[in-house]
């Protein structure tokens, strides 16, 4: 009896010892922060998949630094990050950082709407992962992009945490990990995904502790300032296929926080100059950017992809509801039948939560309002999911907007606050009968097993595979409604980090880029002859603007239909290039000049006086083209070919 004692003493002090080092965590979270910002920043760490240009630029220059990977691997599926957005960002800081980038196709692209790349002007105020580009350059700029939004993150999970948990720091701290590190967020991280749930929770976090810490002034003006930019930030996205549904649940939650503090704060006249602030900064950055960009907002609007996309709902597979169970696999091994990105997810309870509901809300919403209105938005978007609706509803909610996938994104990200919320109700109450947990986990691990084995998931999952998941969210879920605290948070960290730290690489510097061969004969050329107008094929369509050089192709978050004219007189090929697309190019004679590659590329075939109309001076071509030369138009081989096969040519007319 004394020797059990001794070690439940022992024990509990062991706990008591944890627990404060936790609270000290928690207490020092901002230093933390900083700190660890400071060291990104000073050893140019990043998790860009940048080193994907080693497999199409493969020659670095004598004695540069090889190694860029420090971690993990560059994902090609991730190609919206390393062949365009990334990209665009290095391209602003090799030309100025203006608002009009002019190197990036023919005739430009607008810088304020293309994917929130960095410039300086007042849309860049709203978009602070962007800020380290303008004042650090591009090394450090890419550094500050993916660490301030990571750590920003974390931060404003822990926020958002307190809030769901009835100011719960333990639930906030594993809130602060689960959220960000989650695949969802970690497959579209650099995306509007990742940027929308920053800024999402930024508005949040700076409207509810407005009120939260209504006695202190400072506070009061801090928190206006942060919902301000964060909503101006959310807004200039322009991504209306999140925007929307994320759009009603910052509503809903406005309801909720009016609830909870419509007794407990009185408005005074600081409010009205704190929210009026707000509201005016909100208003003047919204306002220029959108008065500025409005031709080339109109114009994506109107592309045939994705401008014209409708949306009614209705055309999600119910078995795939259920992919958050296979997200942990998906960073060792990819999908077979999709991209990983498409189909990765939150972790999250909503199927044990659903067969509680009645208990939970049956005359209880008013006590249990943020839950409650979660589980209605969760629902909605299964419905969503599910359901074809009428086009009329869908336009005058605007959920036409909103294709069947992204609804799921949605689900998963609503589904996880209601989880979080769920844990801190579910550990305040007594503990659930034998009868109804045993219930509650059969039916979950029944779902489960008939959706990882009869559907698509099927071809990716191995018998051992899904054993394995079944016996894990078993565990998991026992746990939980056992009120094992510490076991299921120890747990479910372990889960998250295990699916979501390893997606993307832990990378040094830009070398992958710039300490390439055909990189620096490029910019050597630029240099010696500027501002000439340059044309590439295969990848060089994303490669050459990073450079700053002026690129007849690549990407074009924004077409213009006047500067294929030369090409298109008659407007035959419009329905090819008036979209978001890639732009490749292929040199040669006696070839179709347009040819649509997929929904968001196209390859435009050009003969050499084809060049000559938009005056192209210099190439990249993956073949010896000396032969296409005439009396008129001649070639002179200026570099390779390379490990790639890569050669630049000058053309001169």
């Amino acid at each position: 009896m004394e020797i059990n004692q001794v070690e439940e003493k022992k024990s509990n002090g062991i706990m008591h010892q944890l627990m404060k080092g936790i609270d000290k965590l928690i207490k020092a979270r901002f230093l933390i922060a900083l700190l660890m910002f400071i060291l990104i920043l000073i050893f140019k760490l990043h998790g860009s998949s940048i080193n994907m240009w080693d497999q199409y630029v493969s020659d670095y220059t004598e004695g540069a630094d090889k190694q860029g990977v420090i971690f993990g691997k560059p994902r090609p599926i991730r190609s919206d990050e390393w062949m365009v957005q990334t990209p665009y960002s290095l391209s602003q800081t090799q030309t100025g950082l203006k608002n009009h980038n002019e190197v990036i196709t023919i005739d430009g692209q607008d810088m304020v709407i293309g994917y929130n790349s960095p410039a300086l002007n007042l849309a860049t105020l709203a978009k602070p992962f962007t800020w380290g580009y303008v004042l650090l350059g591009k090394e450090r700029g890419l550094s500050w992009y993916w660490g301030l939004k990571l750590i920003g993150l974390m931060l404003l999970s822990f926020e958002i945490g307190l809030i769901l948990t009835k100011r719960n720091k333990y639930l906030a701290l594993l809130t602060s990990v689960w959220i960000p590190f989650s695949a969802a967020l970690q497959w579209w991280f650099v995306s509007p995904v990742g940027d929308l749930v920053f800024f999402t929770f930024g508005f949040l976090v700076g409207v509810y502790n407005h009120f939260y810490y209504h006695e202190n002034k400072r506070w009061r003006i801090f928190f206006s300032i942060l919902a301000s930019i964060c909503a101006s930030g959310f807004i200039l996205v322009l991504y209306p296929a999140l925007q929307v549904p994320f759009g009603y649940l910052i509503l809903l939650f406005l309801i909720a926080f009016f609830i909870e503090f419509r007794h407990k704060v009185k408005l005074d006249k600081f409010d009205a100059v704190s929210i009026g602030l707000a509201v005016v900064i909100t208003g003047l950055i919204v306002t220029v950017s959108l008065i500025t960009s409005w031709e080339s907002l109109i114009s994506v609007m109107h592309t045939i992809y994705p401008g014209n996309r409708v949306s009614v709902g209705g055309d999600f597979s119910k078995k795939d509801i259920f992919l958050f169970l296979t997200n942990w696999k998906m960073q060792f091994q990819d999908v077979v039948y999709e991209n990983n990105s498409e189909l990765s997810n939150f972790y999250h309870f909503f199927f044990v939560i659903v067969l509680l509901s009645p208990w939970l809300f049956y005359k209880k919403i008013k006590e249990n309002i943020y839950g409650f209105f979660l589980f209605i938005f969760c629902l909605f978007n299964l419905v969503w999911m599910s359901v074809r609706f009428p086009t009329f509803f869908a336009k005058i909610t605007l959920w036409s907007y909103v294709p069947e996938e992204r609804a799921y994104l949605a689900f998963g990200f609503s589904a996880i606050l209601l989880s979080i919320w769920f844990i801190q109700f579910i550990w305040e109450q007594k503990k659930l009968s034998v009868i109804a947990q045993l219930s509650i986990i059969t039916v979950n691990l029944g779902l489960y097993f008939f959706t990882l084995y009869k559907g698509n998931l099927r071809l990716y999952l191995s018998k051992m595979d899904i054993i394995m998941i079944l016996l894990l969210a078993g565990l998991l879920i026992t746990l939980l409604l056992n009120k094992r605290k510490y076991l299921f948070s120890l747990l479910l960290l372990g889960v998250v980090l295990f699916t979501g730290s390893g997606v993307n690489p832990v990378v040094k510097g830009v070398n992958a880029v710039y300490e390439k061969k055909i990189a620096q004969s490029v910019m050597a050329i630029e240099k010696k002859d500027p501002n000439q107008v340059w044309a590439g094929e295969r990848m060089m369509h994303a490669y050459l603007p990073m450079l700053g050089v002026h690129t007849f192709n690549g990407t074009a978050f924004t077409p213009n239909l006047e500067s294929w004219k030369p090409l298109d007189p008659t407007g035959k090929y419009e329905d090819v290039y008036n979209r978001y697309s890639h732009i490749y190019v292929e040199v040669g004679e006696n070839k179709p000049q347009f040819e649509l590659l997929n929904a968001d590329a196209f390859v435009v075939r050009l003969a050499l006086e084809d060049l000559k109309k938009y005056n192209i001076k210099y190439l990249v071509t993956y073949e010896n083209i000396d032969k296409l030369a005439t009396e008129t138009i001649q070639l002179e081989q200026l570099y390779g070919p390379d490990t790639n096969g890569a050669y630049i040519y000058q053309v001169k007319y």
